[in-house]
């Protein structure tokens, strides 16, 4: 069994998914836009919509997530810190370098990144696209 998370956007996928295989030091893969899909009377695709992605794939050392587009009727978010995203860091650098790239342009950070009772590194930062991650790193 391997669990991944799948993250909804309204309409920042693209920019969401390149963001975070750079932070992740992963690739896209998979990228499927909503003109790829086949036409059908029960959902269609407004045309503003069309290059938005449907699905993709994101394939980074250690796991993998996935990254969607929702349509303009159905508008999402992340709620008010109801879910967390967490990295389990190779080392103290390695977290730090994380650490920078998701402060870049985040809406917050919960708790800077230091040493904690049940951790060497931690830190919790709500992204720019208003996602929360727990940055951590253990020896243990």
């Amino acid at each position: 069994m391997r669990l991944t998370s799948y993250l909804i956007f309204n309409g920042e996928a693209e920019e969401a998914a390149n963001f975070y295989a750079g932070v992740l030091g992963g690739k896209i893969e998979n990228l499927y836009r909503y003109d790829s899909m086949p036409s059908s009377p029960e959902m269609i695709i407004p045309e503003e919509c069309a290059q938005m992605i449907l699905h993709c794939c994101i394939i980074f050392p250690g796991g993998s997530m996935s990254v969607a587009d929702t349509l303009p009727y159905d508008k999402r978010n992340f709620g008010d810190r109801g879910h967390m995203l967490t990295l389990d860091c190779d080392s103290i650098a390695h977290a730090g370098e994380v650490y920078a790239k998701l402060t870049e342009g985040a809406q917050k950070i919960q708790c800077e990144l230091g040493e904690a009772f049940f951790a060497k590194r931690y830190a919790e930062v709500v992204d720019r696209f208003g996602v929360l991650w727990a940055i951590m790193f253990d020896e243990n």
